[in-house]
């Protein structure tokens, strides 16, 4: 615990967040009350920057140091020592979700307790903090109420001898044996119930150095890209991409063979994965990652821009055909084997390399597109109908002003598709795509399009601008709901075959640029 006052002790970013109750801290205690082994302690020494620490409720203003010791194993029972031992004084005297480590220590039970929910504290009660140091207790017991009762006071003090004097195996690993922290930690972490990889990747990697040094920091910087925020498994991947490895193999594989092979990738991948997220919106017509289908292939893309992070204009425009021909269902594997074939496909020479991309697809369409009979956000389908119909530049009802699809996503989520018939879900058509459009939030979007329809009639733009042609308006303002379902849907079909023939290219020639086909005949010009 003056190990802990001082920033001796820390807790890396990789550590996984503080996950017990406040039952689990109030055991741990009688545990050691009752001399029960409670695990060892594996730390690790090495530098630490100036920081403000923070264990539960407690802060820690440390000092740099050349010496600290971080947790390897055995965060969670280190901050509920601390946070309950040097936790500050008074305690609350009413439980808090946010502050597990508020205990009591009940001598007449001789238990460990937390606030009760009445408030009341029993007056018998001692607050954990004042068992830690023997002259501290010994002056607050002449100030206890119940320093009269000597059973009482014997307990109390036998308290504070058993926890101060309980030991607990602790391994310390020297900076000289870098490799052996990481295979201790590697073996703790996959046996029993391991870590998930993307904290074991922090573990090993991650903490310290310049940021982004963790898949959390490398995803909240990509958020300023302005596309949403990826998800750290999905980060993993693409680190193992990054580095020409198959995504699908365990990463206890990968590990195995060369336990380096994520050493600085966080940082590597940042400019990678903006670029990466840069040519989806701007080539692909993906403006945010909560409409991105197939989001396996950004493992490919990675690799793709990681050997090649300018490439030409004709390469952006065929990988964006490979792109949609592969979400659309031309793909020849399935998404497994697509993965890492495409890994495999990204060779130093880029041209060579979108060749190669383009041969994993086929190059006749895919079966027509049907509209899926149930919207399902997460769905490729329906986002591909939504896709759709953002290449339609959808306009607010009520401001006329193009609708900023990034921005509505990200502010208000799946709440920015919203339904337009609502409570009627005896009409068919109401589970679908069809009936779903981007407007903000407020007045019901019935409303909206039927007071629009009303002074600006059926063949309205900002209406089309939404895939709502005179027809399908006529109806609504008649209130024939299925019927106007059952043509939006019908438009929305059509609207997505003519973004999918433009996007796909199906027709066009995949040919190299005409500067490449010369540089190979050996011509310049």
């Amino acid at each position: 615990m003056e190990k802990v006052r001082r920033g001796l002790i820390r807790v890396p970013r990789f550590q996984r967040g503080l996950k017990w109750r406040s039952s689990d801290v109030a055991e741990l205690f009688d545990s050691i009350y009752r001399g029960y082994p409670i695990g060892s302690l594996l730390f690790y020494k090495r530098k630490a920057e100036a920081a403000r620490l923070a264990l539960g409720p407690l802060t820690v203003d440390a000092q740099e140091m050349t010496e600290a010791w971080w947790v390897v194993d055995g965060q969670q029972r280190v901050t509920a020592l601390a946070a309950c031992l040097l936790h500050p004084l008074p305690l609350p005297s009413r439980p808090s979700r946010d502050d597990p480590y508020a205990l009591f220590f009940d001598p007449k039970s001789q238990s460990f307790e937390t606030p009760p929910s009445t408030g009341a504290v029993p007056s018998t009660w001692v607050p954990l903090p004042h068992l830690l140091d023997g002259s501290h207790l010994t002056e607050w017991a002449f100030e206890w109420e119940h320093r009269g009762d000597s059973e009482l006071r014997k307990i109390v003090f036998d308290a504070g001898s058993r926890i101060r004097e309980f030991a607990i195996p602790l391994y310390l690993i020297e900076p000289e044996h870098d490799d052996i922290a990481r295979q201790i930690f590697y073996r703790i972490n996959n046996a029993g119930q391991p870590l998930g990889w993307d904290e074991v990747h922090k573990a090993l990697f991650g903490g310290t150095g310049d940021k982004p040094s963790t898949l959390s920091e490398l995803a909240e910087e990509l958020t300023q890209v302005g596309m949403g925020r990826l998800d750290e498994k999905r980060l993993l991947t693409c680190l193992v991409s990054l580095r020409g490895k198959d995504p699908t193999r365990t990463l206890a594989e990968h590990y195995r063979r060369d336990q380096e092979f994520l050493r600085d990738a966080v940082q590597e991948a940042l400019p990678v994965l903006r670029r990466v997220l840069s040519f989806l919106r701007t080539d692909a017509g993906i403006p945010h990652l909560r409409l991105l289908p197939k989001s396996i292939l950004l493992d490919i893309l990675t690799r793709f821009f990681a050997l090649h992070p300018n490439p030409g204009s004709r390469s952006r425009i065929l990988l964006s055909r490979w792109y949609w021909r592969t979400v659309l269902g031309a793909g020849v594997f399935d998404d497994r084997t697509l993965r890492r074939r495409g890994i495999g496909a990204v060779l130093p020479d880029e041209v060579a390399s979108i060749q190669s991309l383009l041969a994993l697809v086929r190059k006749e369409r895919p079966r027509p597109f049907e509209l899926p009979t149930a919207f399902d956000a997460r769905a490729d389908q329906s986002r591909i109908t939504i896709l759709a119909l953002v290449g339609l530049a959808p306009r607010d009802l009520r401001t006329q002003r193009p609708i900023g699809i990034a921005e509505i996503l990200e502010n208000e989520g799946q709440d920015a598709l919203a339904a337009i018939v609502k409570n009627r879900p005896r009409i068919p058509g109401t589970r679908s795509p069809a009936n779903r459009m981007f407007q903000h939030k407020g007045t019901p979007i019935q409303r909206l399009l039927e007071e629009r329809i009303a002074v600006h009639g059926v063949d309205d733009s900002i209406l089309a601008s939404h895939a709502i042609g005179a027809e399908a308006a006529t109806m609504l303002h008649q209130g024939d709901l299925e019927g106007f379902l059952d043509r939006r849907g019908t438009e929305l079909v059509r609207r997505v075959r003519h973004f999918s023939e433009r996007m796909a290219a199906w027709d066009h020639s995949d040919r190299s640029s005409v500067e490449h086909i010369l540089e190979e005949a050996g011509i310049t010009l």
